[in-house]
C-alpha cells in the first residue's frame, strides 16, 4: 500500500514520528502474547536487530520499541533517569538504539526550546521597534 503523504513530507519529523507510533500501535495490537517472544533470537537477514550483534531476544526489542514510543508520545523522561545520556559521544556509539534515541531526542528538544525562546525574544523586540510594546 502506498502512502498518501506527499513526497516532501516523508522526511518531516512529525510525519516520521507519527509513522513510528502507528507502527508500534499496530505491533501491540498484533502481538497479543508478547511473552511468546522471550528467548526468540532475531535471525532473519532483514531483521534490523540482527545486525546489531547483541544477545537480546525479540521480547526485549518489543519492550524497547514500546518504551521509545511512550517517550515520543508523552515527552522526555525526567532528568534523573537520563544519567546515561551524559556520557561522551564515543561511548554512545556502542550503545543500544534506545539510549541513542534518548540522547538525540534530548538534543533535539534542547535546540527546539532555544529556537522557541529566540522566536519569542525576536517577536517581543519587533513589537518594541514598531511601538507595540506591552
Amino acid at each position: 500500500m502506498q502512502s498518501a503523504e506527499p513526497k516532501n513530507q516523508k522526511s518531516c519529523l512529525v510525519a516520521t514520528l507519527s509513522r513510528y507510533t502507528s507502527a508500534v500501535r499496530n505491533m501491540e495490537h498484533t502481538i497479543m502474547l508478547p511473552s511468546l517472544l522471550r528467548d526468540v533470537p532475531p535471525k532473519e537477514p532483514e531483521d534490523t536487530f540482527a545486525a546489531e550483534g547483541n544477545n537480546k531476544d525479540l521480547y526485549e526489542y518489543y519492550l524497547m520499541l514500546k518504551s521509545v514510543r511512550n517517550v515520543v508520545e508523552s515527552g522526555l523522561m525526567p532528568p534523573d533517569e537520563r544519567k546515561a545520556l551524559s556520557a561522551p559521544m564515543e561511548t554512545l556509539e556502542d550503545s543500544d538504539p534506545e539510549t541513542l534515541f534518548h540522547f538525540h531526542l534530548t538534543g533535539l528538544f534542547s535546540v527546539l526550546n532555544n529556537l522557541t525562546t529566540s522566536s519569542h525574544v525576536l517577536t517581543r523586540r519587533y513589537k518594541e521597534v514598531i511601538g507595540l510594546s506591552n
